[in-house]
């Protein structure tokens, strides 16, 4: 009869490693070089365990995140714009070229003008907390003309 030494252990000595769920041991050398070439990645998950917060690592919000924003938003972040969140795009609270992230906290849906305004001219918007998970933007000018 074999007898099976513990895991960790060749010789009675403990290794220093890892053992994974498959069973097989990792050593040391193999963590570290894993942690060196590695990337982490943080993930917030919702009950369904669908992703809802990204990172940098994807540009785009992912359907759960969407319907997550449509739950909490009824139109236009940006105040007094009457579209419907259903009929907007999802956008970054900062933006995506300067750094912003694909969290949920710091998505929500923006028009189409607004969105592109709001890249260009920064300057006209004035961003502020509308709630515990809720951002707003105040559009402080110039009004768009009309044309009849």
């Amino acid at each position: 009869m074999a007898w099976a030494l513990p895991a960790g252990l060749l010789s009675g000595r403990r290794l220093p490693g890892l053992l994974l769920a498959t069973g097989q041991f990792l050593p040391a050398p193999d963590i570290h070089r894993l942690a060196h070439t590695s990337t982490l990645a943080r993930l917030v998950m919702n009950a369904d365990s669908q992703i809802l917060d990204m990172g940098r690592k994807v540009r785009r919000a992912i359907p759960a995140q969407r319907r997550a924003i449509l739950a909490r938003y009824t139109t236009c972040v940006v105040d007094d714009c009457p579209l419907p969140a259903h009929l907007c795009q999802t956008d970054h609270i900062d933006n995506w070229s300067d750094g912003g992230t694909t969290d949920l906290d710091k998505l929500a849906p923006t028009c189409q003008f607004h969105n592109r305004d709001r890249y260009r001219h920064p300057e006209r918007y004035r961003l502020y907390r509308a709630g515990k998970d809720r951002w707003a933007f105040a559009y402080l000018g110039p009004r768009p003309t009309t044309h009849n």
